[in-house]
């Protein structure tokens, strides 16, 4: 009975990927139709064939199977990374290849230009070069999931952070890598089309070889090595694969937003749920996904040119928000969440006091120490009562922007268990960014209270809206997570597709993005030191449910949490305290992702310890990465934002090498 009802099952499941294609195939014959190129059908592809002939054989054709080849490569990759780390939110840029590719191709446009011609060897060399680095950070832990998440996204972080500040600093060196990472499927030859197919094929046919193995990292690691499994080889496998797809997408074709994370995500809405089905249905909604995102662009293209892959997002973000409205997402069994981190004998208090010392002598360091043409100066009694006016209150936003998104960070990962989700992913960051886009190309220059303004209108608005969307789930983490990451990838769409016509406006929006205190006022500082101070006193109410939330809704159902009620108070309280610290200093990505798990690497596990040492943590950081940007590269101010990624970085490695001992 059971395998009469599966094949059904499957069919139905192809529902979805079907309409899609038979949407792709019907805008291409429109757009055969509306560009002439219907009647080069009859034509042979002969020397004295029609212009006609040539465009359709050698631009449109295998502009499709491009599309089809790279949407399928995307999919199993995505696939094929949540297996091997066990996580619903990962894909190949969680893991920092990405990120040192578009590094590479950035170092190389602007110092080795010969290098970087086809952007090919630039891609192949940066993720051969990132994946070498995470093997070599997380080979001690046995490529531990957790740590190889952790391990990728810093170095994905820095690697962005160290991009960011080349663009700001080379605009206009690197104007081809803007136009590269947009992504683009336009061909004149069947060469990328025949490569990718072969490409697909290979990752296909092995992928299908290692079904059984990679399957069995459904199980923990203790099961799978009593079925004889090497759950450490098996992982480097399916990393391995992921990387080679990924790679070979994005050096032929730039980079393809949320593709493969949509096609996974909508997979797994069909009912897709075991890896083989879940490999399968990816790729296909994947493939069909992209093709209907490029023919739809081919006939908007007769109009104004925009890459496919900044616009991707554009299809995939509201059809993804509409089936997690309609309720058809199914929640699945999570894996590989849990918060253990290797034991410390180190008391929590010699640990929290060890914490405000470090955050004592910051501030100290901030508010004395400055740089002057001769040099660095330290400031007299005289000179401090002239400089305070001036320095403590970018000290203080720096402060309680850290602590802020620090915290934030803590309570998203604790109410969802999940190790990846940071608190963007509620939608808020994204909502100020994609109403300061408009703002900045349609009004004149606003003023730093107006500009607060927009973009707090806009973190709100967005946060109704995933509130709104999460809201017959009872607000159920997945479902929160994936409408934070429809919407984070819509907000990046379209500053890509902004970025991608090379204004000169952007640049301020590239600055505030990379959070810099450069502007902020008294004002601004204590309104944040005064949420801040809040959210901790709120602390002592809540550490209840954060000790029993990571444990799972059943468990903490059965021990009297109201699950219902938990969510909507932490969401609100993280989105408060996301939303305050994007309007004032913009997003700072790394502290929220990052800093929890530093700090669960010091020893702080218990909820009211590990929230209090976030907030230490994250604050200092930001102090000392603000004191480092002004004083660095004097009379210039580097964004703290982006130094934080960069001295987080060397903290998070010294915590863990220690920790690994």
């Amino acid at each position: 009975m059971a395998e009469t009802s599966y094949l059904p099952s499957r069919l139905r499941r192809l529902f979805l990927p079907f309409i899609l294609t038979i949407a792709a195939v019907l805008l291409f014959a429109g757009y055969l139709c509306m560009s002439g190129l219907a009647e080069a059908l009859s034509l042979s592809s002969a020397p004295n064939a029609s212009l006609q002939s040539v465009q359709l054989f050698y631009g449109a054709l295998p502009r499709v199977i491009v599309a089809l080849a790279a949407g399928g490569l995307l999919g199993l990759a995505t696939t094929l990374m949540q297996q091997g780390l066990g996580n619903p939110l990962a894909e190949p840029g969680t893991i920092g290849l990405l990120s040192t590719s578009r590094l590479t191709v950035a170092v190389a446009l602007i110092w080795l230009p010969a290098f970087a011609g086809g952007f090919v060897l630039p891609v192949l060399a940066g993720s051969l070069f990132g994946l070498v680095i995470l093997l070599g950070l997380s080979w001690r832990r046995k490529l531990s999931p957790l740590f190889l998440i952790l391990n990728g996204l810093v170095l994905g972080l820095v690697c962005d952070a160290v991009t960011s500040m080349l663009i700001l600093t080379h605009y206009e060196d690197i104007a081809d890598l803007l136009l590269w990472q947009s992504g683009s499927l336009v061909q004149d030859n069947w060469q990328v089309a025949r490569l990718l197919s072969v490409c697909l094929a290979a990752v296909s046919i092995i992928t299908i070889l290692l079904r059984k193995p990679l399957s069995l990292l459904d199980l923990d690691d203790t099961a799978a090595r009593s079925l004889g499994l090497s759950p450490m080889m098996a992982r480097l496998a399916a990393i391995g694969l992921a990387t080679v797809a990924a790679a070979a997408v994005t050096a032929h074709v730039g980079l393809l937003a949320f593709v493969g994370l949509a096609g996974a995500a909508l997979a797994r809405i069909c009912g897709a749920r075991g890896f083989a089905d879940r490999a399968m249905f990816s790729a296909l909604l994947s493939a069909a996904l992209l093709l209907l995102t490029d023919q739809t662009m081919q006939i908007a293209e007769m109009v104004m040119a925009i890459p496919a892959g900044t616009v991707t997002a554009l299809f995939a973000a509201p059809l993804l928000l509409y089936l997690l409205h309609s309720g058809r997402i199914q929640q699945q069994t999570e894996r590989a969440f849990d918060l253990h981190v290797p034991h410390r004998i180190v008391p929590t208090r010699s640990i929290l006091l060890g914490l405000t010392a470090v955050f004592v002598f910051a501030i100290l360091l901030a508010l004395m120490v400055g740089r002057a043409p001769q040099g660095f100066t330290w400031a007299t009694a005289n000179e401090f009562s002239q400089l305070l006016p001036w320095r403590w209150p970018r000290v203080t936003a720096a402060l309680a922007a850290g602590g802020m998104v620090a915290l934030a960070g803590c309570l998203m990962q604790r109410m969802t268990g999940n190790h990846l989700a940071s608190p963007e992913l509620i939608g808020v960051s994204s909502g100020a960014t994609l109403v300061m886009l408009p703002v900045i190309f349609f009004l004149p220059p606003l003023s730093r209270s107006q500009t607060m303004l927009v973009a707090a209108i806009g973190a709100l608005l967005f946060l109704l809206i995933a509130l709104r969307l999460a809201r017959r789930s009872q607000y159920a983490p997945e479902k929160l997570l994936l409408t934070g990451l429809a919407i984070t990838a819509l907000s990046g769409s379209l500053l890509s597709s902004a970025i991608y016509f090379g204004d000169i406006r952007l640049t301020r929006l590239i600055g505030w993005l990379s959070g810099s205190t450069y502007a902020v006022t008294a004002a601004d500082a204590m309104i944040a030191l005064g949420l801040l101070a809040a959210a901790v006193a709120v602390l002592p109410l809540i550490q209840r449910w954060l000790g029993l939330m990571p444990l799972g809704e059943p468990v903490a159902a059965a021990l009297g949490v109201e699950i219902r009620l938990a969510r909507l108070c932490i969401i609100i309280l993280v989105a408060l305290l996301t939303g305050v610290s994007t309007v004032m200093i913009g997003p700072v990505t790394f502290v929220g992702l990052v800093i929890p798990h530093l700090v669960r690497l010091m020893g702080l596990r218990k909820p009211l310890a590990q929230t209090t040492g976030c907030v230490l943590a994250g604050a200092t950081l930001m102090i000392v990465s603000d004191w480092i940007g002004r004083t660095i590269a004097f009379p210039w101010d580097i964004p703290a934002g982006l130094v934080a990624s960069v001295v987080g970085a060397m903290v998070y490695g010294i915590t863990t090498s220690r920790s690994s001992r």
